[in-house]
């Protein structure tokens, strides 16, 4: 008996197979009523961007999958990943191109001796900022530690791209996004 919802379109593909839109199958405990009482059930995140990582050594190809509430999962190219194929059109990237901005704000907030994504950006300032037809919002913002990132303000929502230690790298990511590579 597999550990999926049978009644859902979970399958085990090989990674290559994986592309935006579809829905990755992880098992989570949610609770079935007061008192603490926990349910095993089936959770389908979409997968908005899929890229090759750095090789695990003997297992071959590494492949990179950040799901849409910016976790990143990876499998090798000798796994089968469990996966709901079924594009359905609300699943894909609201945006095309590279997902550079792909961590929510305080998405680091809960590991322990980690400071938290509120004091880098309260103690950093804007470099450059740009806006997209639709208003989403980019700032390339640098921190006193000479360490620089690109953020983005989408719908109230707050999203951090991966800090950079130069501004060459962190402008190459912004100018990606200006020019209709990225997001």
């Amino acid at each position: 008996m597999e550990w999926f919802d049978p009644t859902l379109n979970v399958q085990y593909l090989h990674p290559s197979e994986i592309t935006s839109g579809m829905r990755w199958a992880r098992e989570v405990e949610k609770p079935i009523g007061p008192g603490g009482a926990m349910k095993p059930c089936t959770e389908l995140t979409p997968v908005w961007d899929v890229s090759l990582g750095a090789s695990g050594g003997y297992y071959g190809t590494r492949y990179l999958f950040r799901l849409s509430t910016g976790e990143l999962r990876t499998a090798q190219s000798n796994d089968r990943v469990p996966i709901d194929p079924e594009i359905i059109p609300g699943n894909r990237a609201p945006h095309n191109g590279t997902w550079i901005t792909n961590e929510p704000f305080g998405f680091h907030d809960h590991k322990p001796g980690v400071t938290p994504d509120r004091h880098w950006y309260e103690n950093s300032k804007q470099v450059e900022k740009w806006v997209a037809k639709d208003g989403r919002v980019y700032r390339l913002l640098t921190h006193r530690y000479r360490m620089f990132w690109v953020c983005r303000w989408d719908n109230g929502a707050k999203w951090l791209g991966p800090t950079r230690e130069t501004f060459e790298l962190a402008g190459q990511q912004l100018d990606a996004i200006v020019e209709g590579r990225g997001w």
